[in-house]
């Protein structure tokens, strides 16, 4: 087995360059936010990843999360840190298999500039992969070094750091499941052919690993992953295309890269015709045409099985998992992409004049070309709203990222927003009956309810036995002056969910509005049995108490009510106002006192009501919110 040839003084300091300009490209990176599945590390403060078996990278993930005090700052420091090292690495893989210095250097700065790496080095959640090819590529580095693959060699301790490094993979992510059949490849295809005879311990050693891996990860609580892991993204009428669509998709992303789409998916419609059902054996065909023509290149060999091999771990197959086609997925295929493309610019320059010149040129401008793609794609990952409306325009017939975008908008409150991308998503696909109803929630929030009792309705026509659509339905008739119609949607909301609080509040707000407010005290008392803490429903039972002549009722429900939420100042104002209409001025002044310590326009309106105390008896304030999910 060929150490590098001979080392240059250069060499090492044009590694250090490829991971410097690695680490610059992406060091904005540092600045971004949590994106897209970070809300799991967030909430269980860095201790856990969305999926998969990988102990190493939680354990990166709650150094960070602790180093950090809870903000991106040091996850995305790590990440990109973790990207210069795998460029480092990249490079003397690229020397040990037979390229120059120039070459090597050129081939490092496309693997530290494509663009299928932002993904895994800008998306904090997505450094399982960049870790475990990190990894990965130091376990075939110190498994390929010459003193290590002699026949003195084969039971030498010199193998066990290679066994370390590819144990930490496996504990990374998955993709490192390549590693021995990649390391196998590199034996027979590489610059120079090691015989099985040499080799034979070190593959048992690496196999013993992957087995106890395996044993270890299926015993564990992760257990043995359904089928419907491996296809997430995939409908069911396309699964039986999914392997090869996944193919042809993953290397036109490798080798053609495209605008984001974070959303990647497979439909029945896309595997329809013929031309997508063969281009991915073309594809496959393009690959070994190129290989074939450059054998006598070591490169090309190396490339090719760098690039097969991680690919399978990536592809919708189980046992492994993850959605249908992730960039992230690809980062150790990338390898092997960019060393082949290290052979087509041998290809190219073969016949120049000055052809370390022109190696230099070209591969920089490719480089250049690349980590300018990458420096227009790499704020997409900032936080969710930038990474939803790149999806968006990626794809702009697709409703999926809007909705998600109303989503997003609706938990930050940003409800004009929110109202907007709905409604994108619902021109897109007026029948979807999920969107509809996100499309009620938002608009009766905005207080539009003509257009919200709308949407309701066309909701309704799709499903209409939905509890939660005819809830919310209630609250916009209320608000239109239509409390009988708002209290007949209420009561077919709970009388199909017998449970929905919000059916029962609802139905007791439009019973009050109806005047029935015998019906309407009994279901608010429906609601605060199924949430004792819904202070909107106990400050209304209190007003219906108060207005039904119930005082000492009333008095006795906000005596608790402002106990248990002392900053509710609809509570403390109509504990006042009963006060005051038992004739306690002394304790309704005093509860006057804190109203105005709460809001001082509130004290000001309850003033109001206090002069008018004696022409006739003060109405208790009643509440009526939005509807809500």
């Amino acid at each position: 087995m060929p150490e590098p040839k001979e080392a240059k003084i250069l060499d090492p300091a044009l590694g250090l360059i490829a991971a410097f300009v690695a680490i610059a490209l992406y060091f904005p990176a540092t600045q971004f936010s949590w994106a897209w599945d970070d809300r799991v590390l967030v909430s269980s403060r860095g201790t856990m990843v969305l999926e998969g078996f990988r102990p190493l990278a939680s354990l990166l993930f709650r150094l960070g999360w602790n180093f950090g005090y809870g903000t991106p700052l040091i996850a995305h420091l790590m990440s990109v840190l973790l990207h210069g090292v795998a460029t480092l690495l990249f490079f003397w893989l690229a020397l040990s298999l037979g390229a120059g210095s120039v070459l090597a250097f050129v081939t490092s700065l496309l693997f530290a500039a494509h663009p299928v790496h932002i993904e895994a080095v800008a998306y904090v959640s997505g450094r399982p992969d960049l870790l475990a090819t990190g990894l990965a590529l130091a376990a075939l580095l110190l498994a390929r070094r010459r003193e290590v693959c002699t026949p003195e060699g084969c039971r030498s301790w010199k193998i066990w750091p290679a066994y370390v490094a590819y144990a930490a993979a496996l504990l990374s992510d998955e993709v490192a499941l390549a590693t021995p059949f990649v390391l196998a490849g590199l034996d027979r295809w590489g610059p120079v052919r090691v015989p099985w005879s040499r080799r034979r311990v070190h593959y048992s050693g690496f196999a013993a690993i992957t087995l106890v891996y395996l044993l270890v990860r299926f015993t564990s609580s992760h257990g043995v992953p359904s089928s419907d892991a491996a296809a997430m993204g995939v409908e069911p009428a396309a699964r039986a295309w999914a392997v090869p669509m996944a193919i042809y998709e993953s290397l036109r992303v490798l080798f053609v890269p495209h605008p984001l789409n974070a959303l990647r998916t497979l439909t029945a419609a896309e595997t329809a015709s013929a031309a997508s059902r063969i281009a991915p054996l073309l594809a496959l065909l393009a690959v070994a045409l190129f290989v074939g023509l450059r054998r006598r290149d070591p490169l090309a060999r190396a490339g090719a099985v760098l690039l097969l091999v991680p690919l399978i771990p990536s592809l919708p197959v189980f046992p492994f998992v993850g959605s249908y086609v992730e960039d992230r997925a690809l980062y150790f295929a990338s390898v092997g992409m960019c060393l082949l493309a290290g052979s087509l610019y041998t290809l190219i320059v073969a016949r120049a004049p000055r052809p370390g010149l022109v190696l230099a040129i070209l591969g920089i401008g490719v480089a250049a070309v690349s980590a300018a793609e990458t420096q227009q794609r790499l704020p997409v990952w900032k936080d969710n709203v930038t990474l939803l409306l790149a999806a968006a325009r990626t794809d702009p017939t697709d409703p999926l990222p809007h909705a998600m975008l109303a989503d997003y908008f609706a938990n930050e409150g940003n409800w004009p927003a929110a109202e907007s991308a709905i409604d994108r998503a619902v021109k897109l696909e007026p029948k979807n009956h999920s969107f509809l109803i996100r499309q009620v929630m938002i608009l009766n929030r905005r207080g539009k309810y003509d257009l919200s009792a709308e949407a309701a309705h066309k909701a309704l026509a799709i499903l209409p036995n939905d509890p939660v659509t005819l809830s919310n339905l209630s609250d916009a008739l209320v608000h239109t002056d239509k409390p009988a119609e708002g209290a007949e949607a209420a009561r077919r909301a709970v009388a199909l969910d017998s449970t929905l609080v919000d059916g029962w509040y609802n139905y007791g707000v439009a019973l009050a509005a109806a005047g029935k407010n015998t019906e309407a005290i009994e279901a608010y008392q429906r609601t605060i049995a199924l949430n004792p803490n819904n202070v909107l429903a106990r400050n209304n039972l209190g007003a219906l108490l108060g207005q039904s002549g119930r005082l000492e009722e009333a008095r006795d429900l906000y005596r608790r009510l402002v106990v248990e939420a002392p900053g509710s100042i609809e509570a403390h104002m109509n504990l006042a106002l009963v006060y005051l209409r038992l004739g306690n001025k002394d304790a309704a002044a005093r509860e006057r006192d804190t109203v105005k310590r709460l809001s001082p326009n509130a004290a000001q309106q309850l003033d109001v009501v206090f002069r008018e105390h004696q022409s006739q008896l003060p109405v208790l304030r009643e509440t009526r919110p939005n509807a809500r999910r």
